[in-house]
């Protein structure tokens, strides 16, 4: 039941943000991408901590834990990604190109 809540909380957090980056733009998605994780460690730490360090499986023979965390980084490297491929789209795509003679 854990993984399908974190799992559940963590693609309406990506949803949110992609639309953010589709609808709006790239450095308020980004902005939001950081903050809300960051002021919810700060607004409640017992909470996020409890949140973020729940464990959901162990990999390699019972070595490499899976938390909500590792869950987190994943999202947030994905959009990040994302959000710097459309930036780098959006500025090759709007460059003053030169006519060819």
């Amino acid at each position: 039941m854990g993984l399908s809540i974190a799992v559940f909380i963590f693609a309406l957090f990506a949803a949110i943000v992609l639309y953010l980056l589709v609808n709006y733009s790239s450095l308020m998605a980004a902005i939001v991408l950081l903050v809300v994780p960051l002021v919810t460690i700060v607004a409640v730490p017992e909470t996020a901590n409890v949140f973020l360090a729940h464990e959901h499986a162990r990999l390699a023979g019972g070595l490499v834990p899976i938390n909500n965390y590792h869950l987190l980084l994943f999202v947030w490297s994905t959009i990040i990604g994302i959000i710097l491929y459309t930036e780098f789209l959006t500025w090759y795509l709007s460059k003053n190109k030169r006519p060819i003679k």
